[in-house]
């Protein structure tokens, strides 16, 4: 299962962003498996990009390599030309996408932790 958070069956799931924090860079993630009263959660910390719509179905979540990660956080100019891979690792800087039928979530991130609500 390449799934980040061991998620089964990820194409059931619900995802809905129920809060997000500019200021404090957080944003909690709502999963609500179909046909069941199944809840989680995922809050994310030191968000530095989101990319995506605000609730979606599928949440099958692939930690992308650290060159991507920084690719895309030059791109949206969230970090100037002399950051490293290095750097994004030492600081435990990661990505994550979910690939949907007509756009891909992004997600960069410092932490994310999957709970049940």
């Amino acid at each position: 299962m390449n799934n980040a958070f061991a998620i089964m069956k990820p194409e059931m799931i619900e995802c809905m962003i129920t809060e997000y924090h500019w200021g404090r860079s957080m944003m909690t993630l709502k999963l609500s498996r179909q046909g069941t009263p199944d809840i989680q959660y995922i809050k994310f910390a030191g968000v530095e990009v989101f990319s995506g719509p605000l609730t979606w179905t599928g949440a099958n979540f692939i930690l992308r390599p650290t060159s991507e990660c920084l690719e895309l956080l030059q791109s949206a100019e969230r970090i100037s030309e002399y950051v490293t891979e290095k750097d994004l690792i030492e600081r435990n800087i990661l990505l994550y996408i979910i690939e949907l039928q007509f756009i891909q979530v992004q997600i960069v991130c410092h932490m994310a932790n999957k709970y049940s609500g």
